[in-house]
């Protein structure tokens, strides 16, 4: 019989992964608060590293994480630059030479009504186009505009990983900031690339009294996968939308050199 007692012994490699992640969470959290001006330098690498106790290799990966989000820059014989507390994100979805940009028309709030922990069966899954055993924490709720007396736009599932439930009270607590901006100021996450998934839906009657919309009218449904660099989902959307309170506007131009 094979002696199991190797699982009992933590992965030098996941401890590692933790400790710059949380650092890295860490500085963020720094910059967000104030407690590095724009402008200012951060601590070296050996000051940072005797400040938190890991090694400086752990202080450089955890400084690729603010860097690549646009707080930080950082120059030799400079040092680490906090450039801003706020740094501007944007995405855009290439095939080819073609950028996909893909807006929606309406200023959102979301309401969070319910609270649970899933594991997706075959049919929710394949609804969700995720893989079917996984975990998560659904938060469900309406979605209101605020330029319209907070009337309902939208009824939205929002899945995070269930290895950042830590900040579901966050998630409901800051109805006006993005999810995804929450799992990376808070879980030293970086969200690099959000597949986007459009269909047609119906509003069934309990859906229809929620959202003060007619039974059996048309609805838009959209699917949203926010992943990480390696393709791993760390959050995923599903909201119905009425069809008459929704538009989606893409922008095509055609790339350099295209015949």
């Amino acid at each position: 019989m094979k002696n199991d007692s190797s699982r009992s012994v933590a992965d030098p490699s996941a401890a590692q992964t933790t400790r710059y992640l949380e650092l890295a969470s860490s500085l963020v959290k720094d910059i967000v608060e104030g407690r590095y001006v724009t402008g200012c330098l951060l601590p070296t690498e050996p000051d940072l590293a005797r400040q938190y106790g890991v090694s400086r290799h752990t202080v450089r990966s955890a400084l690729d994480v603010p860097q690549e989000r646009g707080y930080i820059s950082r120059k030799k014989s400079v040092g680490t630059r906090v450039e801003s507390a706020n740094p501007s994100v944007s995405y855009s979805q290439s095939f080819g030479t073609i950028d996909d940009l893909v807006r929606v028309a309406a200023t959102e709030v979301r309401s969070v009504q319910s609270v649970r922990e899933v594991t997706l069966d075959r049919a929710m899954a394949r609804r969700l186009e995720a893989p079917v055993g996984s975990k998560w924490v659904c938060l469900s709720g309406v979605r209101v505009d605020v330029r319209k007396g907070n009337s309902p736009v939208s009824w939205a599932g929002i899945y995070i990983d269930t290895a950042f439930a830590h900040i579901t009270k966050q998630v409901e607590e800051n109805p006006q900031t993005l999810v995804s901006a929450l799992i990376e100021r808070e879980c030293g996450q970086t969200i690099a690339e959000i597949r986007q998934t459009i269909s047609g839906a119906l509003v069934d009657e309990p859906m229809a009294k929620v959202l003060k919309a007619d039974a059996g009218s048309a609805g838009l449904r959209l699917l949203r996968h926010y992943k990480d660099e390696k393709g791993r989902i760390l959050e995923m959307t599903e909201t119905l939308y009425p069809a008459d309170r929704v538009s989606v506007s893409l922008h095509l131009k055609r790339g350099k050199g295209a015949a």
